[in-house]
């Protein structure tokens, strides 16, 4: 299967910075178009929920339009040409999604948080949302960062 675009679900954080990387070693062997996607959660703040915390939208919005022109050109230094970011604001799974739905690519590339069962529930997981609902190949990459229950400790 010829790779000719890949999406990136990028936020800045170690387990996004780590499908990146991988996002990157691919295009680099399938000469493909990168677009990294930062997804900004301002519907938190109508909830009264501090969406990130401690940041107002608009300085979310704007760090975000920082690290994404900085992280575009570190991708672009590494040999990639063609290298894109969009920016969007909403849910995160749904607007990758959506985006995903509008431009095609031929891969998503998230990382994964190593969310507990727990936490999964409660707080949902962006790459699960992504992988079952995507009509284009996922690859969720590990980052290092790993459950605190392990597949072991949960039979018992």
């Amino acid at each position: 299967m010829a790779l000719k675009s890949i999406l990136v679900a990028y936020d800045g954080t170690k387990p996004s910075m780590a499908a990146l990387d991988q996002a990157v070693e691919i295009a680099e062997k399938n000469a493909a178009k990168v677009t990294l996607a930062c997804v900004i959660p301002v519907m938190a703040a109508a909830y009264g929920i501090e969406m990130p915390p401690g940041a107002s939208v608009a300085e979310a919005i704007e760090g975000a339009r920082r690290m994404l022109a900085s992280t575009k050109a570190e991708v672009a230094k590494k040999g990639i040409s063609g290298v894109d970011s969009v920016l969007l604001e909403g849910d995160p799974v749904d607007r990758i999604l959506e985006y995903s739905e509008k431009h095609a690519p031929d891969l998503i590339v998230v990382g994964s948080r190593g969310l507990s069962d727990a936490g999964r529930f409660f707080l949902g997981s962006v790459s699960d949302g992504i992988l079952h609902h995507a009509r284009c190949s996922v690859l969720v990459v590990k980052s290092g960062v790993h459950p605190a229950t392990t597949r072991a400790s949960r039979a018992m």
